[in-house]
């Protein structure tokens, strides 16, 4: 069974949260946690947000914590917001402050017997 959660319009930099992605992939939710709670970075705290949201999917679901990996960790770019800056002699050069999506699939490892829609019975 795999469950999904999303965190969109983040305002940091999709870079800053792909090198901090690869510490979580393929461990449990609580252990992504721990190894994200001891980073100095500040683009832990999405991520950690992200996370925190799984863990409640799963306990709304009735389902066991221990039993879910994380599967995949998606940050795609998002909407860039465009600033200037004024340089010497009437010159301007642009800034762009990057927005993020992230996505993150955890799964237990179990298929789910999936029910034929027009009845018949094999």
């Amino acid at each position: 069974m795999e469950i999904t959660s999303k965190a969109k319009f983040v305002r940091i930099s999709p870079d800053k949260i792909r090198n901090l992605s690869g510490l979580i992939k393929g461990k449990a939710i609580d252990e992504g946690i721990n190894q994200l709670s001891f980073s100095d970075r500040d683009a832990k705290k999405p991520l950690i947000l992200v996370l925190k949201q799984l863990k409640d999917q799963i306990k709304t679901k009735n389902k066991e914590i221990g039993d879910f990996k994380i599967k995949s960790v998606q940050v795609d770019e998002g909407p860039k917001l465009k600033r200037r800056r004024i340089l010497h002699q009437g010159r301007a050069t642009q800034i762009l402050k990057r927005m993020s999506h992230i996505k993150i699939v955890i799964d237990d490892g179990k298929k789910e017997n999936i029910k034929e829609k027009n009845g018949s019975k094999s």
